[in-house]
Parts: structure tokens; C-alpha cells; sequence
């Protein structure tokens, strides 16, 4: 009983590791893209402005105030666009841990002495029963 109490502990130790290492990596990969969006939202922001102020220079003559309205609205679809974009990702993104949630799903069959494939016995049944 110790030593299955033991292998226990150190089987869970093992997998709070995996999981360490694995938050560990979403937190580079996490801080690796948001250094990239904030260097690129700055370099867009510059060229926008820039493109932005030529435009309504040169069109200031011919348009006058709808020179400004025109970029405007570009400006406010094009964050809609990536609103939504981002919206869906966010809700399809994959859950944290789901590796480490499955090796611990594994590793609780295995105790149970299932194999990864077999169905988990329904509640309320016994285990000397067949299911039907």
C-alpha cells in the first residue's frame, strides 16, 4: 500500500510538472505574439496616420469634410472585421491543459485497470457486471 501511495505522488508530481512546463510555453508563446501585435499595430498606426493625412490633403479641395468621413468609416469596419475574427478564435481556441487533462484521464483509468479505449462502466453498476 506504500508503495502504490508513493507512485501515486510521484505520478501526479509528474504530471504537475508537464503541466508547469506546458503553462510555461503558452506564457512565451503569449508574450511573443503580443510583442509582435504591438509592433505591428505601432508601424500600421504610423503608416495610417501618415496615408491618412496625404489622402485628405489631397483631397481636401475637391471633398472638403467628407475627406475625413471617408477614412473614418474604413477605419471603424476594418476593427469590426477583426472584432469578429477575434471573437471566433477566442471561442474555438482549444482549452488550457487539455494535454495534461487527458494524460491524468489516462492515468486514473489505468488505476481503475481500464484500457484508454474501453468505456467507463456506467453509474450504478457494479463491477463484477457486464454491460448490456
Amino acid at each position: 500500500m506504500r508503495r502504490l501511495s508513493a507512485a501515486s505522488v510521484s505520478l501526479l508530481l509528474s504530471r504537475a510538472e508537464f503541466a508547469s512546463v506546458e503553462l510555461a510555453q503558452a506564457r512565451a508563446q503569449l508574450l511573443r505574439w503580443f510583442l509582435f501585435v504591438v509592433g505591428i499595430l505601432l508601424l500600421a498606426l504610423l503608416g495610417l496616420l501618415f496615408a491618412t493625412g496625404l489622402f485628405v490633403i489631397a483631397l481636401w479641395p475637391v471633398l472638403g469634410g467628407v475627406a475625413l468621413l471617408l477614412p473614418a468609416v474604413l477605419y471603424l469596419s476594418g476593427a469590426i472585421i477583426l472584432y469578429r475574427k477575434l471573437q471566433r478564435e477566442v471561442a474555438d481556441a482549444p482549452p488550457l491543459l487539455s494535454q495534461t487533462l487527458q494524460e491524468l484521464s489516462r492515468d486514473r483509468d489505468a488505476f481503475r485497470g481500464r484500457d484508454a479505449g474501453e468505456p467507463a462502466p456506467r453509474a450504478g453498476a457494479e463491477e463484477g457486471q457486464a454491460s448490456p
